[in-house]
């Protein structure tokens, strides 16, 4: 009897870890903040998989910038920090569909993250470009072009471009999840604050779920799609409106409490430009630890570089809280 109890509870336990980690596990909460990439609607990766009723997520990235460039007439300064914090709400309102929103809260400023840079730079012998040239936290953002300039010298905050999609899920079983979105991002940043483009930008993209091997603690997103971009006066003439995005996310459930996980995302660059920060394709490598706390509660932490140097911030800092309503 000992025995079978010691059996039902052992099995028990690890239905409850597969319920738990499959409802919790999903990708970071990753965009690229630079300050004209945030203009246009690039989706971050979520899972595939669809859940009833109401849930949402609090996330805040914090990335420190350092660009400057010329070439062909053109030149590019970016120095500063830019922060955002997001509120996203999803909706499973009817079996395999869900509607989601997100609302971003962006704040452009010289910030307090140069020194520590420079510092971690030099303690690992890494480039650190000309920063020692400028003064720390200062805030100058500009783009010169064809005789046009847009610049930003001041620090600004305020609401950015707020999102909304529909997703239905296309494919459903226990360890694989398939799902197709469609999406609108508005104009609702203001452009001379850099908030936002001042158009507003359709997209739409196909999402991946998996885990490996069955009833596993690997999983696996992955996220591919296109957008098509208003016209934006940041930008300029030589802005791409064709976009596309695409990312893949791991996680390994180390415990019922913690995962490890490491994502990239990608996207074409914004603009046809001589400045490779611009024209390049732009790739972010994001690292971090999720906290699960209880079933229905997780909290990521953790930071992501430029991978394709100069085409995303020097670095970033986040910082997710999710709420799951039940396995």
């Amino acid at each position: 009897m000992i025995r079978h109890s010691k059996l039902r509870a052992l099995v028990g336990f690890a239905a409850f870890w597969s319920a738990w980690a499959c409802a919790i596990e999903a990708p970071l909460a990753v965009a690229n903040l630079s300050p004209f990439s945030l203009l246009r609607a690039l989706p971050e990766q979520r899972t595939a998989r669809t859940v009833a009723g109401l849930q949402w997520e609090l996330s805040g990235m914090m990335a420190n910038h350092f660009i400057l460039q010329s070439a062909a007439g053109e030149a590019l300064h970016l120095d500063g920090q830019t922060d955002r914090l997001t509120v996203s709400m999803r909706y499973g309102f009817a079996p395999l569909w869900d509607v989601e929103l997100k609302a971003p809260w962006i704040h452009h400023s010289g910030g307090f993250t140069d020194n520590a840079i420079e510092r971690w730079h030099k303690a690992f012998g890494l480039p650190n470009g000309d920063r020692g040239l400028y003064p720390q936290n200062q805030l100058r953002y500009e783009l010169k072009e064809q005789g046009r300039v847009a610049a930003l010298e001041r620090s600004t905050q305020g609401l950015g471009d707020v999102e909304v999609a529909v997703s239905r899920e296309l494919f459903a079983s226990l360890d694989a999840h398939v799902a197709a979105s469609i999406g609108v991002k508005s104009a609702t940043g203001k452009t001379e604050d850099w908030l936002g483009s001042g158009t507003a930008d359709i997209f739409t993209l196909v999402r991946f779920s998996g885990r490996y091997p069955e009833e596993g603690s690997f999983f696996w997103h992955g996220q591919v799609g296109v957008t098509r971009a208003g016209e934006s006066s940041l930008l300029g003439e030589t802005q791409r409106r064709n976009l596309w995005f695409a990312g893949l996310s791991l996680a390994w459930a180390l415990t019922p409490q913690w995962s490890a996980l490491v994502q990239y995302d990608a996207h074409s660059g914004v603009s046809h430009s001589d400045l490779a920060p611009l024209e390049q394709t732009a790739g972010m490598l994001s690292m971090a630890l999720r906290w699960r706390p209880s079933e229905r509660w997780s909290v990521d932490f953790g930071f992501s570089e430029d991978v394709a140097v100069e085409t995303a911030p020097d670095i970033n800092f986040l910082l997710s809280f999710r709420f799951v309503p039940g396995a």
